[in-house]
């Protein structure tokens, strides 16, 4: 018996070299999909994780507002029932005084932050030292306090409020007077777009996302643009 050997079959076993470039270029490809992909499940999860920080402060504001009847801002411009903003890109009226109003737990020394150009206690504005809201500390100043008291998104800017100073004995609808004794919310620009913006909501917040830009293609903040398809988070 004669044995044959097709020595053709071990040749079959191999890949080429267009072959083997194929299957990289296969495996590269998912890769960069998987990227992609992974990427995009990443800035969702950091929009969720703003949106929990929207509800945390808003429910501590709502409990606040309920024991003193009065909201969380400035004394100076509570007679006027002026509309307050917090955050702004400015970077001139912070969330320091807001945040340590809402955290409570302060000492005699503790919650005195300048908002604009005067100087306001926390303490003073939450006397009973309770705490409303629970802020998660962030040392990379990212979704939570930093060091420096102020309230961080998840991309690293503050998260913005507004709140409506709104103050009436009788309830009537005033006539809107630019964010002053009124019950139209004011932000002065910074949380209008083509498609919404605040109206009679007691409090707001908002951030212009990862690109720490408003809206689409904004030129600066106080241009009116659209909110669709931007990577901005709103409460309203």
């Amino acid at each position: 018996m004669t044995l044959r050997i097709n020595v053709n079959s071990t040749r079959k076993c191999a890949f080429t070299l267009v072959e083997l470039l194929v299957v990289i270029a296969i495996i590269v490809a998912l890769a960069i999909f998987a990227i992609m992909g992974g990427g995009r499940f990443m800035e969702q999860g950091r929009k969720v994780k703003v949106m929990d920080q929207f509800r945390n402060f808003e429910a501590g504001m709502t409990l606040f507002v309920g024991d003193y009847q009065k909201p969380p801002i400035p004394q100076s411009k509570l007679p006027g029932g002026w509309d307050t903003i917090y955050g702004d890109p400015g970077g001139k009226y912070t969330t320091q005084f807001l945040v340590s109003a809402l955290k409570g737990d302060l000492t005699d020394e503790e919650g005195n932050y300048t908002y604009g150009d005067e100087t306001f206690s926390g303490k003073a504005a939450n006397p009973r030292n309770e705490t409303y809201v629970i802020f998660p500390y962030s040392a990379d100043k990212k979704a939570g306090v930093g060091d420096d008291g102020r309230l961080y998104d998840p991309w690293g800017s503050e998260i913005m409020v507004g709140i409506n100073g709104f103050k009436s004995t009788n309830g009537v609808l005033v006539p809107f007077n630019n964010g002053g004794s009124d019950r139209r919310m004011h932000t002065w620009g910074l949380a209008e777009y083509t498609e919404t913006k605040p109206k009679e909501q007691a409090y707001v917040l908002w951030s212009y996302g990862k690109d720490k830009k408003k809206g689409k293609n904004a030129p600066n903040v106080n241009s009116i643009v659209p909110f669709q398809n931007s990577d901005d988070v709103i409460s309203w």
